[in-house]
């Protein structure tokens, strides 16, 4: 089983799981979430590949503020932001 480690003093929120377009199995997709790091107090958005779950993020981007744990999230691809 793989685990993947927030490290230290980090912690995530909410995980969301979003399929891969054109995906050939249930586990083809990612997982997101926001992760806080309490000596920072700042937090980034995380994304993996829910296949591998490899320990490596598929997409790091850090954010100004903290996002709270509670945040719910919800994915919209951007042709549905159009509409």
């Amino acid at each position: 089983m793989n685990r993947i480690d927030f490290g230290e003093h980090k912690s995530a929120g909410e995980v969301f799981y979003h399929r891969r377009d054109n995906a050939e199995s249930e586990d083809d997709g990612y997982l997101m979430s926001f992760v806080y790091d309490c000596t920072t107090e700042k937090s980034e958005f995380v994304m993996w590949d829910a296949k591998t779950m490899d320990n490596q993020p598929v997409v790091r981007a850090q954010t100004e503020v903290r996002v709270p744990n509670g945040f719910h999230t919800f994915f919209v691809h951007e042709d549905e932001l159009e509409k």
